[in-house]
């Protein structure tokens, strides 16, 4: 990196840290007071190992400062080219998806006037789960999250499965099921299709090894399962994930539940 970047970098680690001390961000992110210290000077570059601490849930980062925006701000990640590879991924495997269930809307021949509606309306919910996938996609890559969808579907015995299905390499959690619960235009949560979503991915059963995912773009429903974190009857890994649907990025992530009472060790989080 030239000195101008390294100025760049290290205003963006500043903002993350905030009004907190030097020491202080030290602490909570698990490096040393030196290492924290050498990068705001733009002395020093840290590595994708440490930029993952000081963007850690621990760490806190302050001001929205997110660890793709250090990674890309520290050029070990090009935004452009990840978005990309992350779009062409979600085009075939939503196709994939719609192939598997090419029977979600089953309208009558007699009513083509019907048809065509629901046809037009299917075409707008595919290309909400593409472009919804693609960020997700986006995400884990950016964080380094290695993944594959090369999933065997046969535990779902023709029932509706997540939207998005990936087994996540060298992790405690060795799959991570999407549910995707988004609306469109003026549209907004009703409290009823929260608790649905919800109830949605309960059925699934995740387990120690699964993690499951409500992913939503409205404020009031991410605000509303954050604020049962903890409180549902549920042994599973399970979180509630906000995104931009216009921005095209992950907002936020809040566990609901996990499989172990007190063992965090298994979260994965989208920041």
């Amino acid at each position: 990196m030239n000195r101008n970047k390294n100025h760049e970098l290290a205003d963006v680690i500043r903002l993350a840290r905030g009004d907190r001390s030097l020491r202080d961000y030290a602490e909570v992110a698990g490096v040393s007071y030196m290492t924290i210290y050498k990068a705001e000077q733009g002395d020093y570059v840290p590595s994708p190992k440490i930029i993952k601490k000081l963007t850690s849930g621990s760490a806190d980062p302050q001001n929205g400062v997110t660890y793709e925006d250090m990674m890309i701000t520290a050029e070990y990640q090009d935004s452009e080219t990840l978005t990309q590879k992350a779009s062409i991924l979600a085009e075939k495997m939503v196709e994939e998806s719609s192939s598997r269930h090419s029977d979600i809307i089953n309208v009558s021949k007699n009513y083509k006037g019907l048809k065509d509606v629901e046809s037009t309306r299917r075409m707008e919910l595919l290309d909400q789960e593409r472009r919804i996938t693609g960020i997700l996609l986006t995400a884990m890559m950016s964080q380094n999250i290695r993944f594959n969808n090369n999933v065997d579907l046969e535990r779902f015995n023709g029932s509706k499965a997540p939207n998005v299905i990936l087994n996540i390499e060298k992790s405690r959690i060795k799959q991570w099921w999407f549910d995707i619960r988004c609306v469109t235009g003026s549209s907004s949560f009703r409290p009823l299709d929260i608790q649905l979503a919800l109830a949605n991915v309960l059925e699934y059963k995740t387990s120690k090894e699964i993690k499951g995912s409500i992913v939503v773009n409205d404020r009031y429903a991410y605000d509303y399962l954050a604020g049962r974190a903890y409180k549902i009857a549920y042994r599973g890994e399970l979180s509630v994930i906000l995104v931009d649907y216009d921005c095209q990025k992950v907002i936020d992530e809040c566990y609901l539940a996990n499989y172990n009472e007190g063992d965090h060790s298994a979260e994965v989080y989208l920041r």
